[in-house]
């Protein structure tokens, strides 16, 4: 039994000894191992610059998109004052603003406009609402572009958002607060945020390679927006986008490329000349809730009252 004992158990001074070895060898193998990066540094939102696509300020003429299927009541109207422009398309639902799915609603995002504000183009979305009749506001703008712009910003690095500090950019520059009909909802959009599937986290962030180094570094993106006069006419919808479509394509084969650039050249592209033709035919302009009347009258009355 000795013997049995002596070959099964090892003595304390043989068991320190045997642990001092392997934690040495384990030490060593430790600092054999190659530097990790840290993964939360990669994911910072930080704009990848690409020279190649620098574009000069007075080439940036406005990109228009029809936001379905309200916005296509808009198509007579800028066929109309807008007739050599190509119109683009998307679609942020209004059911998917109700439920408060920005998930979803990013997913849907159209690639051509994530583009399009990556390059520093300015666009124009065009929709009409049916729940505000006072002024006609969409949901799918005080809620899903208002939220949208913040996502984008975020995972950009635009409007004071970025690695600098938790206020704003280092030239002064603050961030701009998520604002939903007169109320900062900053930190509710920000938890959904923060819910994301890395897929969408991806698909925001593959944009930020085509952001040029002259990017102004701020989202040139506003809604024009009416009150809609045929809410639920899905005829309506249909035979004015079937016809928009058709008369278009026969006005691009007859007009040469000549005609086509002496009429653009002779036009003013300009986002604030665009913004103002658009009031002139009647539309609202939505430049950001932080933007509205409602929420600047209540900033103005809290530090009013603060002064004093």
């Amino acid at each position: 039994m000795a013997t049995l004992a002596s070959s099964h158990f090892l003595s304390p001074a043989a068991i320190a000894s045997s642990f001092h070895r392997r934690h040495l060898c384990q030490r060593c193998r430790k600092r054999k191992r190659a530097p990790t990066t840290n993964k939360k540094s990669s994911n910072r939102p930080i704009p990848i610059p690409l020279s190649a696509l620098s574009i000069e300020e007075e080439e940036q003429d406005v990109s228009h998109f029809i936001n379905l299927k309200n916005g296509i009541e808009a198509l007579p109207v800028l066929r109309e004052h807008f007739p050599h422009k190509h119109i683009n398309f998307m679609r942020m639902q209004s059911t998917l603003c109700e439920r408060g799915d920005m998930e979803k609603i990013m997913l849907e995002v159209d690639a051509n406009l994530l583009l399009k504000l990556a390059t520093d183009r300015p666009c124009v979305i065009y929709d009409y609402g049916s729940r505000s009749e006072e002024t006609g506001l969409p949901r799918s703008f005080w809620y899903g572009l208002e939220s949208m712009m913040y996502f984008l910003r975020h995972e950009w690095g635009f409007d004071g958002y970025g690695e600098e500090d938790n206020i704003g950019c280092t030239d002064g520059r603050r961030r701009r607060e998520v604002v939903l009909r007169g109320k900062k909802c900053t930190k509710e959009i920000e938890r959904k945020r923060t819910f994301f599937s890395k897929s969408l986290k991806k698909k925001i962030r593959y944009y930020r390679q085509f952001i040029p180094e002259t990017h102004s570094r701020e989202l040139k993106v506003i809604g024009a927006y009416k009150l809609t006069a045929h809410d639920g006419d899905r005829e309506y919808y249909k035979e004015t986008l079937n016809e928009h479509l058709r008369i278009q394509s026969s006005t691009s084969r007859s007009r040469s490329h000549d005609d086509d650039r002496n009429d653009d050249n002779g036009d003013d592209d300009s986002l604030e000349a665009t913004i103002e033709k658009l009031e002139q035919l009647g539309f609202k302009i939505f430049r950001g809730g932080d933007r509205e009347q409602e929420w600047l009258d209540m900033i103005k009355s809290s530090s009013s009252s603060t002064g004093t």
